[in-house]
């Protein structure tokens, strides 16, 4: 007898592309310099856009917010992968490293003067000082995408969830 999954499982193998194009367009958005700002924005309608397609998919099935979480999740690992490419070679091909760093370090040079807490402005001139090294801008770097990755995938499975509540059930109205 062959196995038949369970009405409520995700059909990974049909689930992909939707969420592969769904945040494909949340990476593209969210790397637009004017555009990146409703960043948040894009990673939750990815997550709802995912759902939606894979609805498409298979227009029998229930989609319930933990399966809407999960597709999302899965379009914001696209998300994230494809963003952390693409401004990795924007700042390659783009920016020198020295511009890179003078500008990171002007920014947090005014954000010190302007704090006037001096345990604060004691951290800040750790972090400049870190990142007068290669050394150091490239741990700042890492971190800095560390914390897109969890943002993206955070973001894109609770716009996930919105969806299957938005999209998952079918209503019938007499």
């Amino acid at each position: 007898m062959p196995y038949v999954p369970p009405a409520n499982a995700i059909q990974w193998n049909l689930a992909w592309q939707g969420a592969l194009l769904a945040g494909a367009g949340a990476a593209i958005l969210t790397a637009i310099p004017f555009v990146s700002i409703g960043c948040c924005l894009w990673m939750l309608g990815a997550g709802a856009l995912s759902v939606a397609l894979y609805q498409r998919r298979m227009p029998g099935t229930m989609v319930t917010p933990g399966m809407g979480m999960k597709l999302g999740a899965l379009a914001g690992a696209f998300a994230f992968m494809i963003n952390a490419v693409v401004t990795t070679l924007s700042f390659v091909f783009f920016r020198s490293s020295s511009d890179l760093r003078r500008a990171m370090q002007e920014q947090m040079e005014k954000q010190i003067a302007s704090n006037p807490d001096p345990k604060a402005q004691e951290l800040g001139h750790r972090i400049v000082d870190l990142m007068t090294t290669p050394q150091g801008v490239a741990t700042l770097i890492v971190v800095g995408l560390m914390v897109m990755a969890v943002m993206f995938v955070l973001f894109c499975s609770a716009g996930g969830a919105l969806g299957a509540s938005m999209f998952g059930r079918r209503r019938e109205f007499r």
